[in-house]
């Protein structure tokens, strides 16, 4: 059961220990990982440490609250899977909510029934994401990290991956996204070009196209 959860490491932040001890216990059943910290601001030091495929997130928590929290990670990360717990039902918080692209938001309690629907839709969720094409011919493998393009597999950094993601789900991959896949640092313009020449080598020719201000994007 939930067998593509198996693998994925979890950051799950809540400042009640007794909700946070409990609810990870569940958790390890499910995930490879589980990362736990006690308020936002530890929390986004663990996400920038660890390689974490998902966030489980309270609205509610000590030093930065879950709202501003979330924030500052799509700042780095756009893309990743990120679940809201919270107690709150006001309908500013559900509101921006949806701005912020969370996957899911659960009113507690947080119970047993409620679990196995979050773990339901987000094993269906990563069975969905793990293979997605980029053209008929040019098939990303999440799982394996890994880019099929023209018949041969090449094995893709971390970076590539996260740039041809979003260069599925957005059509193009701007500059500032670039410099939030970077996340230690912005990189520098000698970086970037070295960058795209070492990726378009791992797909067709001309495929990967530029155009200022713009950014990069596909020539279907």
């Amino acid at each position: 059961m939930y067998n593509n959860l198996k693998d994925k490491k979890i950051l799950y932040i809540e400042d009640d220990e007794v909700v946070l001890k409990n609810i990870s216990k569940l958790l390890q059943n499910y995930f490879a990982h589980i990362y736990t910290a006690y308020d936002g601001e530890e929390g986004f030091r663990k996400f920038l440490e660890h390689k974490v495929d998902l966030l489980v997130v309270d609205i509610e928590l000590p030093k930065l609250n879950g709202i501003n929290l979330i924030k500052k990670i799509r700042k780095h990360n756009s893309t990743i899977p990120i679940v809201v717990i919270s107690a709150y039902t006001k309908t500013d918080y559900l509101l921006e909510s949806v701005e912020l692209k969370l996957d899911k938001y659960i009113v507690k309690p947080f119970t047993s029934r409620k679990l196995h629907e979050l773990l339901g839709k987000l094993d269906e969720s990563f069975t969905q994401n793990n293979i997605f094409n980029l053209r008929e011919d040019v098939v990303v493998d999440k799982v394996k990290g890994t880019v099929t393009s023209q018949g041969k597999e090449y094995t893709l950094t971390m970076k590539e991956l996260e740039f041809l993601e979003l260069l599925a789900k957005k059509g193009n991959v701007t500059y500032g996204d670039i410099d939030r896949i970077w996340k230690e640092q912005p990189p520098t313009s000698y970086a970037i070009r070295s960058f795209i020449k070492i990726l378009r080598k791992k797909l067709p020719p001309k495929f990967l196209k530029n155009k200022q201000n713009l950014g990069y994007y596909i020539e279907q």
